[in-house]
C-alpha cells in the first residue's frame, strides 16, 4: 500500500477506535452504578468520621438506587484507608471519606504512597467543625487576653494537652505561640480521651479541642473557653471572642470532612455522586447527627473542595515543615 493509502488506512482506524472508546467510557457511566457502593472510612467503627458518614450513606443509597456500604479502615494518620481508595478502579464504586486529617498528615509522615491533592477526584465537602481552646476554671486565666500576659511573662510555665503530635489541636497551639509570642509546653497523648481526661483532673490546664468534645465539660462549668478558631462567634458560648477578633486571624481554623475518589474516575460519575451527597446533606436527620458531631454543614462544589484540600495541605505543610515535626 502507497503512503496515501496508507495514511488514509491509519485514519479510519484511528477514528473508529477512538469513537469505540467514548462510546465504552460512556457506556460505562451512563448505567453507573449497576452495583453496590463501597466508602472506606479510614477510621475506627463508632469513632466521629464513622458517625458521620453512615447517615449520609443511606441517604446516598436511596438516591443512587444502590446500597453504599462502609470499610472501616482505620490507622494512624487515615493512612491505610486512604492508600486502599488511591488504589482502587477508578470506577465510581470505590470512594473515601478525606478530611483536614489527610492535609496534615501529607507533610507529617513519610512515605506514605499517595497525595491527597492529586490522587484523587475530590467530590465534595461534608461539613466542618471549629476548635475551642479551653481552660481549667481554676487554672488562674480571667480570659485569653489574661492567659497570653501570664504565659508572656512565665515562658514554658504552662502546659497543654493534645491528642498527639500533628494532631489539629497541637498545630493550633503551635500557631497560636508563633502569633502570640508565648512559650508553652507540649504533652502529647494517644488520642482525645486521655487527653481531655487529664485535662478535666487538673493534670494539664488548657488544650484545644473540638466543639463536640468540650461542650459537655464546659456546660457543666469544668472548663472555661478562652477563644474559638470559627470565623463567627459560636451560638452555644455568645460570650466567648473568636481568634479574628482578639486580632489573630490566621488562628482561624476548621477541621473538616468530605469524600473523594480515584483519581480518573470520569466526570459524569463523578458529578452524580456530587449530586447524591448534596441531597444527603439536605436530610434533617443528617444534618442533626453532623451538629451532634459538633459540625455544621458544608457544601462545596467538587472544584471548591478540590481547593480546600490543596490550601490545607499547603497551610498544615508550611507549617510542619517549619517545626520539623515527624510522626513517622
Amino acid at each position: 500500500m502507497h503512503s496515501p493509502d496508507r495514511r488514509r488506512a491509519l485514519a479510519a482506524l484511528g477514528a473508529l477506535l477512538a469513537t469505540a472508546t467514548t462510546a465504552h467510557a460512556q457506556g460505562g457511566s451512563a448505567d453507573w452504578p449497576s452495583r453496590p457502593i463501597r466508602i472506606i472510612v479510614p477510621a475506627p467503627a463508632g469513632g466521629p468520621y464513622d458517625r458521620t458518614i453512615r447517615p449520609l450513606a443511606q441517604q446516598m443509597s436511596q438516591v443512587l438506587k444502590q446500597p453504599v456500604v462502609i470499610d472501616n479502615k482505620a490507622s494512624a494518620g487515615n493512612i491505610v484507608g486512604t492508600q486502599m481508595a488511591a488504589s482502587a478502579p477508578p470506577d465510581g464504586y470505590t470512594l473515601v471519606a478525606t478530611g483536614s486529617l489527610n492535609a496534615i498528615a501529607q507533610s507529617m509522615y513519610d512515605g506514605i504512597g499517595f497525595d491527597i491533592v492529586r490522587d484523587f477526584e475530590h467530590i465534595g465537602s461534608i461539613g466542618e467543625g471549629a476548635q475551642w481552646l479551653v481552660a481549667r476554671p481554676d487554672a488562674g486565666f480571667k480570659d485569653f487576653n489574661d492567659f497570653v500576659q501570664q504565659a508572656r511573662r512565665e515562658p514554658g510555665k504552662f502546659d497543654y494537652a493534645s491528642s498527639g503530635a500533628g494532631s489539629t489541636g497541637h498545630l493550633v497551639m503551635e500557631q497560636l505561640q508563633r502569633a502570640t509570642g508565648v512559650k508553652l509546653t507540649h504533652v502529647p497523648y494517644k488520642g482525645g480521651a486521655p487527653a481531655l481526661q487529664d485535662v478535666l483532673a487538673g493534670v494539664v490546664p488548657m488544650i484545644v479541642i473540638p466543639l463536640n468534645s468540650a461542650l459537655a465539660p464546659v456546660q457543666a462549668g469544668k472548663l472555661k473557653v478562652l477563644a474559638v478558631s470559627s470565623a463567627q462567634r459560636s451560638p452555644l458560648v455568645p460570650q466567648v471572642p473568636t481568634f479574628a477578633e482578639l486580632g489573630y486571624p490566621q488562628l482561624t481554623v476548621s477541621a473538616w470532612i468530605g469524600l473523594s475518589a480515584p483519581k480518573g474516575t470520569p466526570a459524569p460519575i463523578v458529578r452524580r455522586l456530587h449530586a447524591a451527597l448534596t441531597a444527603a446533606q439536605a436530610d434533617p436527620a443528617t444534618r442533626k447527627q453532623l451538629e451532634f458531631e459538633g459540625m455544621t454543614v458544608l457544601s462545596t462544589t467538587p472544584e471548591q473542595y478540590m481547593q480546600l484540600v490543596r490550601t490545607d495541605t499547603e497551610r498544615w505543610g508550611q507549617l510542619v515543615r517549619s517545626l520539623n515535626l515527624k510522626a513517622n
